[in-house]
């Protein structure tokens, strides 16, 4: 594979680990909104032992949940990427010496 080609699929995985890198603060953000929203509704949820506050909470639980398996998926895609990147710069480096 040429330098050049080597090059190009390092700038696309590059430009791809700065989109998931701010698309993970997005998810941080929304996930901690929705696990401090589902604590709340757990918290009220024990006060008011009605069916409804449980439904309340479960609904909020599981976006919390929701969230939390998106947010995993997207770091371990940003290792792959991570790592496809590493291999390349060995790539390119290995070519230069």
């Amino acid at each position: 594979m040429s330098i050049r080609t080597v090059e190009r699929q390092l700038r696309r995985t590059s430009e791809q680990i700065v989109n998931l890198r701010a698309e993970l603060v997005l998810l941080d953000e929304q996930f901690a909104h929705f696990s401090d929203e589902a604590e709340t509704a757990r918290i009220y949820a024990l006060v008011s032992e009605t069916p409804i506050s449980e439904r309340t909470h479960q609904r909020a639980a599981r976006h919390a949940d929701v969230i939390s398996r998106q947010r995993n998926e997207l770091v371990d895609r940003l290792a792959q990427l991570e790592g496809q990147q590493d291999s390349l710069l060995d790539r390119i480096t290995g070519g230069l010496n």
